[in-house]
């Protein structure tokens, strides 16, 4: 089994460079993302191009890079990459990402296995087995594997083993069909993480045996394959803290309270777009009675821009220090300039030592493209 970090999950090169000397892949949704991995030390040999609408420049710039895998997710993919590699000795290898119409219970933003997705190609219409035909008809193309992905924040392991079984099945089909050397099988989907204390997920035990046994005992001539998965949050997601600083108190008399920070939307998005659920402690009295149930409140000129919708905490005053664990996955790589407001400091604590690994933006650096 290979893992392939999935560096859209926190696309930082401190960070990156943390994992790569773990020897992982980098599973990389643009050219701009293969960029910064490679800026963290992964050899594009060890890269997996995602994306369901590659511009030909993000095309020829990965081949340029020598990248290890180009995951083809249309008929677009196809007719882009031939000309591109028609000339070379050796093919581009190749995975064919396909939608196995598996439903996860997870928000609808964060489905990506169903039939009604922007991703991959359906199974049970036939049109995957049509592009994988094509794919072997390309000259300069090699297709090597299969991809799927049933979305984020997945909390069972049954659907895992769902897909580890319907890959298996297609992946026979296509070997039998085109007699393509398919050894490699990618099954992506993002395992939640606790954000808050007693919160159930899936054991990493459970999630190895739900994808490799099918693979194993059911594969045929695919037992030996080799299996790919692409955890980001599972990786990065309770790594890190956020730090912000109380500005002060709104209390609304039979409704509610809210501590207001100099933070939001703008360094974590989540809440606002996905619902996520954090908690929150009082730095230097994370230990004294919670008092108040409050929600956290950011500063941005949105009414959606609610960091925490309830939370239990001690009497909050302006100054305090409120720390927010659990926010490494997709906070500041979704982050932004909203209100014009710069993005914060970024500090690595690695092996014992501190360092700031992206310092924070100045209002200069937000207009430094602008021109009157």
């Amino acid at each position: 089994m290979r893992v392939a970090y999935s560096v859209k999950a926190c696309p930082l090169i401190g960070v990156g460079a943390v994992i790569a000397r773990a020897g992982l892949d980098a599973s990389v949704a643009s050219f701009g993302e293969l960029l910064a991995a490679r800026r963290s030390g992964f050899p594009a040999s060890r890269m997996e191009l995602h994306g369901n609408a590659k511009p030909d420049e993000e095309l020829a710039g990965a081949l340029r890079s020598r990248v290890g895998r180009v995951v083809i997710d249309g008929a677009h993919d196809i007719e882009r990459l031939g000309p591109l590699v028609r000339k070379r000795v050796q093919p581009q290898p190749v995975w064919l990402r396909v939608s196995p119409g598996i439903a996860v219970d997870t928000h609808p933003h964060l489905r990506t296995g169903g039939l009604d997705s922007k991703f991959g190609v359906p199974i049970s219409t036939g049109d995957a087995l049509a592009y994988a035909r094509e794919i072997v008809r390309t000259k300069g193309l090699a297709l090597v594997g299969l991809h799927a992905h049933l979305g984020a924040e997945v909390r069972d392991a049954r659907p895992y083993r769902e897909l580890a079984r319907a890959l298996v099945a297609f992946a026979n089909e296509v070997r039998a069909a085109t007699k393509a050397p398919i050894a490699e099988i990618a099954m992506g989907g993002g395992l939640a993480v606790p954000l808050r204390s007693g919160e159930e997920v899936v054991g990493l035990a459970d999630y190895a045996r739900a994808l490799a046994e099918p693979v194993r005992k059911e594969g045929g001539a695919l037992r030996g394959a080799t299996i790919y998965v692409e955890p980001g949050r599972g990786i990065v997601g309770r790594a890190a803290v956020a730090l912000y600083r109380v500005i002060g108190t709104k209390r609304v008399e039979g409704l509610r309270a809210f501590v207001a920070v100099d933070g939001g939307m703008g360094d974590n998005i989540r809440p606002a777009l996905y619902g996520a659920e954090y908690t929150a402690a009082i730095a230097g009295r994370a230990n004294a009675p919670a008092t108040e149930e409050v929600a956290v409140a950011g500063k941005f000129c949105e009414s959606g821009d609610v960091l925490i919708r309830s939370v239990k905490l001690p009497s909050a005053r302006a100054g305090d220090v409120l720390a927010m664990p659990s926010v490494g996955a997709y906070s500041l790589a979704m982050a932004s300039n909203y209100n014009q407001a710069p993005r914060p400091a970024v500090v690595l604590l690695d092996g014992g030592r501190a360092r700031v690994i992206r310092r924070r933006e100045r209002p200069e650096d937000i207009w430094r493209l602008e021109r009157r």
